[in-house]
């Protein structure tokens, strides 16, 4: 079942893609296979990969792929600036450095013009770069995971200054023009709405899935681990951790964290856990995506901190992975925050106030404690992603939306 008609052609513009393994990247990949699994021609306009670091991926680097196939799809990749600093000006600089090498691929005839273009962002300007690669009379769909004049704001990276104002009028300057605007929750959208967005905006959440992760058996004997995996950043409140792993270990917990990943963060939190002399905080890396549901499985408990300004801007999609795993996790999320939102629906995790340390600790030690309560709120989160977000029960009723956008 194609997006308009049968063997329709459709390009996905995004900076991320695979073989990055968290982020955007995989989100893309997922997207793309599906699309043609339903029998549409997808091709790929995506930059080199690097996300979490902020390096090119070996392979990658000296001598780049332009052109290559990734699982069956077309993917053409261009070479854009990569800044080993993390702010919200050089991250504008490196998405117009994508913007203005995207372009030129467009226009030397690397990447052709389609009737149905998909823009993700992260990168309001990728979103630019797909409205001048959408044919004259043809359709754009944007898919909006960071709201990034929030985020940067939330973040301390711009507020209302001249930068902070200039995002937003990009922001809505550039979505004002496509067709539709496709976000994950309700709350983004208000925030859209608010900020002077007028293109007709659809909720489609994040899916994951359920058939990849399996909920995996708890080895006997071991001692309860408490994992947080992802991209080790400035939004995910990751200071949280250090706290509370320093008062487990205060209190002669045997409960060790690990962190699992990397990010522009990594080498600050190290040196962090050495300056207190953590000894009981391992750092260790993602594992491939094939083994995803044996890295969710380590952590007993995980955990979800989140810088507080910036979450109503941006959704962790890892806890769908956890809850598909059948994981209880602790977040920290005010009451009205979509995460709050999500604990009431599902009943599958335990929320605590941003920052503090004390009801951070007391959640993790009581759940340590009670085995049976872990047990509970795993099978709750495989029940309700099984329900509501399963990959084909999501991503069908995106296609829907692509074909009711792409019909004549």
């Amino acid at each position: 079942m194609a997006m308009a008609n049968s063997g329709s052609n459709a390009l996905l513009v995004t900076q991320y893609y695979r073989p990055e393994l968290i982020g955007s990247g995989p989100f893309c990949g997922d997207l793309a296979e599906y699309l043609t699994s339903e029998g549409d021609r997808v091709m790929v306009l995506a930059g080199l990969p690097h996300y979490p670091h902020s390096e090119i991926f070996p392979g990658y680097r000296d001598a780049p792929r332009r052109s290559e196939t990734i699982n069956g799809l077309p993917v053409e990749r261009v070479r854009s600036w990569i800044p080993r600093q993390r702010s919200a000006l050089h991250r504008i600089l490196s998405e117009a450095d994508f913007l203005v090498r995207g372009a030129a691929a467009l226009f030397a005839g690397r990447v052709t013009r389609q009737q149905l273009v998909i823009s993700l962002c992260p990168s309001i300007l990728a979103v630019a770069l797909g409205i001048a690669a959408t044919k004259s009379g043809g359709r754009h769909v944007a898919i909006v995971h960071d709201i990034q004049s929030g985020l940067a704001q939330g973040l301390r990276m711009a507020g209302a200054g001249l930068l902070g104002r200039a995002m937003r009028w990009c922001e809505r300057a550039v979505l004002n023009r496509v067709d539709v605007v496709v976000v994950l929750s309700a709350e983004m959208r208000s925030q859209l709405i608010a900020n002077g967005v007028r293109s007709p905006i659809a909720v489609v959440p994040i899916w994951v899935d359920t058939e990849a992760i399996r909920p995996l058996p708890r080895p006997d004997g071991q001692p309860v681990r408490v994992l947080y995996s992802g991209n080790l950043g400035r939004k995910q409140g990751l200071g949280q951790i250090v706290a509370l792993a320093e008062e487990l270990q205060r209190r002669g917990s045997p409960i060790e964290i690990i962190l699992r990943g990397d990010g522009s963060q990594a080498r600050d939190l190290a040196a962090e856990v050495a300056a207190r002399r953590l000894g009981n905080v391992r750092f260790a890396d993602l594992l491939p995506r094939e083994r995803l549901s044996e890295a969710l499985a380590e952590g007993d408990i995980h955990l979800v901190p989140q810088e507080p300004e910036a979450a109503e801007f941006a959704v962790p999609s890892k806890v769908f992975g956890i809850m598909a795993a059948a994981r209880p996790f602790v977040a920290t999320a005010y009451p009205a925050s979509p995460l709050a939102r999500l604990r009431d629906a599902s009943g599958a995790f335990v929320c605590v106030a941003p920052g503090d340390t004390s009801a951070l600790t007391e959640a993790v030690l009581s759940l340590a404690a009670d085995a049976d309560a872990r047990i509970e709120l795993g099978g709750r989160g495989r029940m309700f992603v099984e329900q509501y977000l399963a990959k084909p029960r999501v991503l069908g009723s995106f296609a829907r939306l692509l074909r009711t956008v792409g019909a004549p």
